[in-house]
């Protein structure tokens, strides 16, 4: 089956996004599921990596995306270190909430059944989730934008606000943690 060249690609270059931002802000329709679809996976796989359940990350991307939505007129400076606020700022919205009221799932619930010992060869979703926690909010955010997001140390810098050698200093700080927290645990790491 061919594709439909009039669906819109959720790819969007970055030197496209502060268009597709304008035409957005104007209301035009194709420019907001555009960037829509765009952002999606950018906040989920940034809310994945920073709460424990997927249906979590889901809810909060859509929540995220919603703000982004209400306040798009308003949205003055970086595009993405903007967006990136939003969602750092609903998950910790979400951990305050979660203080307040604790829930338990049937996951969280111990059986006497042991379970398997884990992998050591590979690096699972849930204990990347898991690693990170072991880190300071500005490591983890550095850690999921540069090796999860893939952004390279000058748009890291320019999202969070910061200059490539903090952003430098913060991603060696944070991989000494993480290689010292495999080491303890039983991984093999590289230098």
């Amino acid at each position: 089956m061919k594709a439909d060249s009039s669906i819109i690609s959720s790819d969007v270059k970055l030197d496209e996004l502060s268009r597709l931002v304008e035409d957005a802000k104007s209301n035009h329709d194709d420019a907001i599921a555009k960037l829509c679809r765009f952002l999606y996976g950018k906040v989920f796989s940034y809310t994945y990596y920073r709460v424990r359940q997927r249906e979590d990350a889901e809810d909060l991307t859509s929540e995220v995306l919603l703000k982004i939505l209400r306040s798009l007129k308003t949205q003055k400076g970086n595009f993405l270190a903007w967006i990136y606020r939003i969602a750092n700022n609903s998950i910790i919205d979400f951990y305050r909430k979660r203080v307040r009221r604790p829930n338990i799932s049937l996951e969280e619930i111990k059986y006497d059944i042991p379970a398997p010992e884990p992998s050591r060869t590979v690096l699972t979703e849930n204990r990347m989730k898991e690693v990170l926690t072991y880190l300071t909010p500005e490591q983890a955010d550095v850690i999921t934008l540069r090796f999860v997001q893939q952004y390279n140390n000058e748009e890291v810098a320019k999202i969070m606000g910061k200059t490539v050698g903090a952003i430098k200093v913060l991603q060696f700080r944070a991989l000494k943690v993480l290689r010292e927290y495999f080491r303890k645990e039983g991984y093999v790491t590289k230098h």
